[in-house]
């Protein structure tokens, strides 16, 4: 099973640079947030994408996704970023787009909705043209929050190019079940990110530092024959990225259980 790390916690670092330390310190795989400077969607040009395929080889890292959420950006410069993801992704050699909703606005909730279906079916069918698919992760304060909302999504596009991406973090917050929220999303889950979180406060932190039973998340994956990626997810202001990506790796291998990564127990 593949262990990443999201580029995103490095934003202040050259990318290259951050690429060397995870591979130093034993990840095996990378999520490309195309909000890192260096990845700039419009920055992204065929011979920049192959200088950075050039050194993930060098490093002996692969992409388990490139991720675009853009939560902050407005309407129309989300679209436009999204609209070149999907080309980016295929250059990079990957098939897997994550991204996320936008923020609630509690009194047009119900039309918020409506105009995501109208949106994810506009980007799946172009996502299907290039060979990608679009992993959408619910997110606490956005139109899509828990896993529930998640599925309703799904049924209500009906396309087989939208899957899933679960937040270990994220679900903890929302009080989502764990157990329950992977064996609902069964086969169209295939991307999971790993973070701990405390209580109802939307945080990413050490695994060991909060709620989360890691046990439980291993093996309620391991029920559903999960294997895709499992990818670090952890940014906090003040911390040199090299050193909490390491005792990230540290920490999750601790708390993930006997058998390391992927294994049994």
């Amino acid at each position: 099973m593949q262990i990443g790390f999201r580029t995103i916690g490095f934003r202040d670092w050259k990318i290259e640079d951050s690429l060397v330390r995870l591979s130093q310190i034993g990840y095996d795989g990378v999520e490309l947030c195309l909000e890192h400077p260096d990845l700039q969607p419009s920055r992204l040009t065929i011979s920049r994408v192959r200088e950075l395929r050039r050194c993930l080889d060098g490093q002996g890292l692969s992409i388990s996704a490139v991720s675009y959420h853009g939560a902050e950006d407005q309407l129309e410069v989300r679209r436009q970023n999204l609209a070149q993801a999907l080309d980016v992704v295929p250059r990079f050699g990957a098939d897997l787009l994550i991204t996320s909703s936008r923020r609630e606005k509690p009194r047009r909730l119900q039309a918020q909705v409506m105009e995501h279906i109208d949106w994810y079916e506009e980007l799946c069918t172009a996502a299907a043209e290039r060979g990608v698919r679009i992993a959408v992760e619910p997110k606490p304060g956005l139109v899509i929050r828990t896993t529930e909302d998640l599925v309703k999504m799904m049924h209500a596009v009906s396309h087989p190019n939208l899957v899933a991406s679960l937040d270990i973090a994220h679900a903890s917050v929302v009080a989502d079940d764990i157990s329950w929220a992977v064996f609902t999303l069964g086969p169209r889950l295939v991307n999971v990110h790993l973070a701990d979180a405390q209580g109802r406060e939307s945080q990413h932190l050490l695994p060991g530092e909060g709620d989360v039973d890691f046990r439980e998340v291993r093996e309620s994956l391991n029920s559903v024959g999960y294997r895709g990626p499992l990818v670090l997810d952890l940014e906090q202001p003040g911390e040199d990225p090299g050193d909490l990506a390491q005792r990230a790796w540290q920490a999750f291998r601790e708390k993930w259980g006997e058998g390391g990564p992927g294994g049994e127990g």
